[in-house]
């Protein structure tokens, strides 16, 4: 809780300040809440972070005019793209807690609702040719960050600088890196993960001054 009475003190343009400013009908986050959102933050993104790291370096390799694209340009619009791709949460259920009707089809209270990530990112009504990887896409109403409103992912711009930091890293340093083996994947009902894929690659040493 020390950076917690920090940022109260010495506000800032950052994520803690405005969970510490947060008014909800009047009322503050309690210090658990707090507490809670920070974890989310630290820990609960970066299994798919990673995972969608992992996946968009893949997609560059299997896309190689869209690596060189990235090298030279470093466009803001890769992150959401990379998400998007690898789509790294294969579903959520949910249980409706009342009968509700949603695009015509009735839910009963107590029936079991599945959101299919990837059925939504690849959707053809929704996206211009889904099944490209394009790391121009704009605009990109993916759903790897969730939908919209309260449980839009609250760590969707520390996933972007994260993926953008990376990527750039690469670009950098390691330009010419490509697999050299299939990759592992990881066997799971709900993250799209990889456990395993080996690279080659000549490293890039900034000289020293």
């Amino acid at each position: 809780m020390k950076m917690a009475e920090e940022k109260a003190k010495n506000p800032a343009d950052d994520i803690v300040t405005q969970l510490i400013q947060a008014d909800i009908d009047g009322e503050k986050l309690s210090d658990d809440e707090f507490g809670f959102f920070v974890v989310m933050l630290a820990v609960a993104g970066n299994e798919t972070t990673r995972n969608s790291i992992t996946q968009g370096m893949m997609a560059f390799a299997e896309h190689p005019d869209q690596w060189e694209l990235y090298k030279k340009v470093r466009p803001e619009t890769a992150a959401d793209e990379i998400v998007r791709w690898a789509t790294p949460v294969t579903a959520f259920q949910r249980t409706a807690l009342r009968d509700y009707e949603l695009s015509g089809v009735q839910i009963k209270k107590g029936q079991r609702v599945v959101m299919f990530y990837r059925s939504a990112n690849f959707d053809e009504e929704v996206f211009q040719d889904p099944f490209t990887f394009n790391i121009l896409r704009n605009p990109n109403p993916h759903v790897g960050f969730g939908g919209t409103g309260a449980h839009y992912c609250i760590g969707a711009n520390l996933a972007r600088m994260t993926i953008n930091l990376i990527f750039n890293a690469v670009a950098d340093h390691m330009p010419d890196l490509k697999p050299i083996s299939a990759p592992e994947r990881l066997r799971s009902g709900w993250l799209n993960g990889i456990k395993h894929w080996q690279v080659d690659y000549t490293g890039r040493c900034p000289v020293a001054h």
